[in-house]
């Protein structure tokens, strides 16, 4: 089975996530947003199916393995809808006068918008090659790799010396942070490509969303018009948006699920 030892860096993940976070969402949960606690518990449950489908095929728990791939069709699309509510949260706070997202809200949503998408591509593929196990593992573990940069980017931000945020005073370090998380997130999609060429799709289609990300993050997300696009997402109901990543969550499953590949490769033993 390839990618033997994944289920550790999705351990690793999930304990930079709480690291990442702990100041700045679990310490204030009675005050913070429903569009973060939506974010905060259906990423949670995405990342602990990642744990389930990584681990058990590696420990002959096939019965499981089969059935958290299956809980895909319920997970995903509220990992999606939890998406679409930080996204809110977010732009309300660009445009509400919150100093951290008066200046990096508009850039962050560009990141998490193009995650969002690349996200549910990755995770419709994985269905789409169930029959393949290098292809549907790739896929699947290329999720989480979408899910580094905002979380190793505030790790950067209270770790390394000349890049911690001791105070609003220090808000501008982020976008040195984000970037150095996104440009190591690409070396290894880079580096996982180069590895395995023939079944390195996965990691190709996340490096194009990383990279895209580390550009846009100077150039389209920087700009006045992007953020007033981004902002007028606060007007926008906060159910209806979460209604939509539901439905585009559920979407990409059924069309992942109906178009299963035929050919290429051993048979998985997945979702």
């Amino acid at each position: 089975m390839p990618y033997r030892h994944a289920w550790l860096f999705i351990i690793g993940l999930i304990a930079a996530t709480v690291f990442a976070f702990w100041r700045s969402y679990f310490t204030v949960l009675a005050t913070s947003p429903a569009g973060f606690h939506a974010h905060g518990l259906t990423a949670s449950l995405w990342m602990l199916l990642l744990l389930a489908q990584s681990y058990t095929p590696h420990r002959g728990r096939m019965a499981l393995h089969r059935l958290s791939g299956r809980a895909m069709f319920v997970v995903m699309p509220l990992f999606a809808a939890g998406s679409m509510g930080v996204l809110h949260s977010m732009a309300a706070g660009t445009g509400g006068g919150d100093p951290f997202y008066d200046l990096w809200g508009a850039r962050l949503g560009y990141m998490d918008i193009l995650a969002f998408a690349g996200v549910l591509y990755a995770a419709a593929m994985a269905l789409r090659h169930r029959r393949n196990v290098r292809l549907h593992a790739g896929y699947m573990l290329s999720t989480a790799l979408l899910l580094v940069s905002p979380v190793f980017g505030r790790v950067i931000n209270q770790t390394v010396p000349g890049l911690i945020i001791a105070g609003p005073q220090d808000f501008p370090l982020f976008g040195w942070a984000a970037q150095l998380a996104s440009a190591c997130a690409a070396l290894v999609a880079l580096w996982l490509w180069q590895r395995d060429p023939r079944h390195g799709r996965p990691w190709a289609v996340a490096l194009l969303v990383i990279v895209v990300q580390i550009i846009g993050f100077e150039t389209v997300a920087a700009g006045t018009p992007w953020r007033a696009v981004f902002e007028s997402l606060a007007v926008l109901p906060l159910l209806a948006l979460m209604a939509f990543g539901l439905a585009a969550g559920a979407a990409a499953m059924v069309v992942g699920w109906t178009a299963v590949a035929r050919r290429g490769g051993p048979r998985a033993a997945a979702a």
